[in-house]
């Protein structure tokens, strides 16, 4: 079911708004209300003009300039973020899930305008569905969200025509309880939880179909097209070394039903214990190991280029595009 929550009209003139401003307390003495107002749209207008950070995890989400770092926002929101992902307009989603005071949960997946901290639209998922990350379709608009029935934690993809109204619903045995999702170039859907199996929608199809890898990497905790290859955030399951289990991208190469790893970048001190997740964009990945927001080359890896230090622990993550 499509509900629109919440959309921005501004529909009353400057001096209107001017003066209710100059009626409400809390401006500093000898500021103009109009001046007030006016620096208000400017530093609106810029932020939707550049490129941004979406960062969240309990009930908050934190907003930077990229590639600066600068922090732009910090909101509180009344759901657990679980993942974030942007389109080609710079829209986000994040998917997310309601407690109620009973202690049932429910899914659903909110949009973000570019530079909003209000949803603008809120997308339902099935029932009894916990939603774990997303993908939007660069060639449509689709969105394809993956989740799992918190019963018996079947896996689920539902894709929404053009990002909205109710979803079209996909079944794979390939796929585990934490499935992620990625749209390539051509709008190809890849899915997969890890392992040496995943699943493929090649576009116009109605039907996932087996792909399998010819090696086995550990559970994926993210999935994005990198402009060649799909890349994967996980790890090397036979190479366990106490806590030091190190986060891998794995390049894979699908051709037909077989995927090929052709590739992997390795990252210093990013560890699989509290690794998070991970936006690849251009040549650099922003992940969030720990209470961080980090940022490394992409492919190359190795050392950290940059660390954002946040004050509210981050999971999701994704970088918003100016439109």
């Amino acid at each position: 079911m499509f509900r629109p929550i919440h959309a921005l009209r501004y529909t009353a003139c400057l001096c209107a708004v001017a003066s209710a401003l100059a009626g409400c307390a809390g401006l500093p003495p000898g500021t103009s209300p109009v001046a007030s107002l006016h620096k208000a749209l400017l530093a609106r207008s810029a932020r939707s003009q550049t490129d941004l950070i979406y960062s969240g995890g309990d009930r908050t989400a934190v907003v930077y300039t990229y590639p600066g770092g600068i922090l732009e926002d910090t909101f509180k929101t009344p759901f657990l973020i679980h993942a974030m992902c942007s389109d080609a307009k710079g829209d986000v989603f994040v998917t997310a899930v309601v407690t109620s005071k009973s202690g049932v949960q429910t899914g659903y997946i909110y949009e973000y305008t570019h530079g909003g901290k209000s949803p603008v639209t809120t997308l339902d998922v099935p029932a009894r569905e916990i939603p774990v990350n997303c993908s939007s379709d660069p060639t449509t608009g689709n969105l394809a969200v993956t989740s799992y029935n918190f019963r018996n934690f079947t896996p689920l993809v539902e894709i929404y025509a053009g990002g909205s109204g109710e979803a079209k619903l996909y079944h794979s045995v390939e796929l585990g309880a934490n499935p992620q999702p990625a749209y390539d170039a051509s709008g190809n859907l890849f899915v997969t939880s890890g392992g040496n199996v995943s699943a493929l929608l090649p576009k116009g199809k109605q039907q996932l179909e087996k792909v399998t890898l010819n090696e086995t990497i550990g559970n994926v905790a993210h999935a994005q097209w990198d402009g060649k290859y799909f890349a994967l955030q996980s790890y090397a399951p036979t190479k366990h070394n106490g806590e030091n289990i190190w986060v891998h991208y794995f390049r894979v190469q699908i051709s037909g039903t077989t995927g090929t790893i052709t590739g992997i970048s390795r990252f210093a001190g990013w560890r699989q214990k509290n690794a998070g997740q991970s936006w690849l964009q251009g040549n650099t990945v922003v992940a969030t190991p720990g209470n961080s927001i980090t940022f490394w080359k992409y492919p190359a890896g190795g050392k950290a280029l940059k660390v954002l230090h946040v004050s509210h622990p981050s999971q999701a993550v994704t970088v918003s595009l100016a439109p």
